[in-house]
């Protein structure tokens, strides 16, 4: 490694089918993406990354804003010399894409939204400004416990306590400066763009989980009202982190739709 390296951590699968660019959520990284990587990596060219200041990414700005987490991805296109992409982007990551479809209109051949916010009410709004202020005073592991109870059913969770502890672990380990940053830019953006969502010219899907009671069903359908020709889709019992409780169901409807804006040559149906 050289004395500058790429400040984006990431993974590629490469070759030259379609590429499709993961991002994930606050707190999280790359890892979330597991099963969706081993399902797509046959037909899709897949490239996780972190987001500035998570896993092995980069620390923002402290004044960043979601361009410069847009930017990140652009970067990254460079870096692996890709002209176009579907960005898959799920709860903050798909505000992240939102902002790459304004910012790099010309670099996107597609779009899914997933678990993502959209026109909270200013009392939720004012309850997730409150959990970014409890960060700010004590640290990534503030609201842990209480976010994995609403991610994950209580199923998931007595099945899982493995996969639980190291996800727990994983959110107080994250940079403190570069979680708070972004935990408050997911908590205060959520209608970013919102006058500028009726610009979007790529075939689109929003999608959300059943239960997901910060990413709610009504949010996915008027995001996805506000977007020329969006599909607005909810996956029956999901509930936050539906890509890791629920992948098999996750992974259907994105091969599903996929299938239809790419020219891969796989199906739902093929999804196991």
């Amino acid at each position: 490694m050289g004395a500058n390296p790429f400040p984006t951590a990431y993974e590629d699968t490469g070759g030259d089918n379609p590429p499709v660019i993961l991002i994930h959520g606050v707190g999280l990284s790359q890892a979330m993406w597991s099963a969706q990587k081993t399902a797509l990596q046959d037909a899709y060219r897949v490239i996780t990354l972190d987001m500035l200041g998570h896993g092995g990414s980069a620390a923002p700005a402290a004044d960043a804003g979601l361009g410069d987490y847009a930017d990140q991805v652009a970067e990254l296109m460079d870096h692996l010399a890709i002209d176009k992409a579907v960005l898959i982007g799920f709860s903050m990551g798909a505000l992240v894409a939102r902002a790459f479809a304004f910012r790099f209109p010309g670099r996107l051949s597609g779009l899914i939204l997933l678990n993502g916010v959209f026109d909270r009410s200013e009392a939720v709004r004012a309850t997730i400004l409150g959990r970014v202020d409890e960060v700010r005073q004590a640290g990534p592991a503030a609201n842990a416990d209480a976010a994995i109870e609403r991610w994950f059913t209580p199923q998931f969770r007595a099945a899982q306590p493995g996969y639980i502890a190291d996800l727990r672990a994983h959110m107080a380990g994250n940079d403190h400066h570069g979680y708070l940053t972004s935990y408050g830019l997911f908590a205060s953006q959520d209608n970013f763009g919102a006058d500028r969502l009726g610009e979007i010219a790529v075939p689109t899907l929003v999608a959300t989980g059943e239960f997901d009671v910060g990413s709610t069903p009504e949010m996915t359908r008027k995001l996805a009202a506000r977007i020329p020709g969006a599909q607005a889709e909810v996956i029956a019992h999901a509930r936050h982190m539906m890509p890791v409780e629920m992948p098999e169901e996750t992974n259907a409807l994105l091969l599903g739709y996929l299938a239809t804006i790419t020219q891969a040559p796989i199906t739902a149906g093929e999804a196991s």
